[in-house]
């Protein structure tokens, strides 16, 4: 655990030294990590243009109770828009999601009988998203708060509340 420790505050600090922060620039990559009320995950945003990204995410929700756990893979282009202190930035935009939901045990109908399903469903469905980003001018760091709504069309259509509400942190690599 120590050697862990001491690799990441190696490969941070590295990334800190004397880095100026280009942020939103086309070609510039940020990953990171997005912590949410019932779990979290990776994330990483890949600048396109001045304004715009393409923002992927795995995501682990229901981990810590909610109706079963989740497990899916997000992808969203999002619109960036500054505000007067370009440091800070107002973020919005929309894609898709996709992956496996093992909720809790329910009693289906096949046709001939009703059966327990205990098995993970495929998850597919849109979301939309919305936040705050503000990006640090001498070190390669953002920070987001931002509200992530989904809409399942599969298994059942309706709203998917796993990790709706997020905080990232990402370090600009590029």
């Amino acid at each position: 655990m120590k050697k862990i420790i001491l690799t990441l505050a190696t490969v941070i600090g590295a990334l800190c030294t004397g880095a100026e922060a280009n942020a939103q620039r086309s070609g510039d990559i940020a990953l990171g990590l997005r912590a949410t009320p019932d779990g979290g995950g990776f994330t990483a945003k890949f600048y396109t243009g001045r304004h715009w990204a393409i923002e992927t995410q795995l995501n682990a929700g229901g981990i810590f109770g909610g109706n079963g756990e989740s497990f899916n893979i997000v992808g969203l282009a999002e619109y960036h828009i500054n505000l007067p202190d370009p440091s800070w930035q107002l973020f919005l935009g929309g894609g898709l999601h996709a992956g496996v939901w093992d909720r809790p045990g329910s009693a289906r109908w096949n046709g001939d009988r009703y059966y327990w399903d205990d098995d993970a469903d495929p998850l597919f469905g849109i979301d939309a998203i919305g936040g705050v980003q503000y990006s640090f001018k001498s070190i390669p760091l953002s920070l987001s708060a931002d509200m992530k709504p989904a809409v399942n069309f599969v298994p059942d259509p309706g709203p998917f509340w796993h990790n709706f509400l997020g905080l990232s942190a990402r370090f600009y690599i590029r």
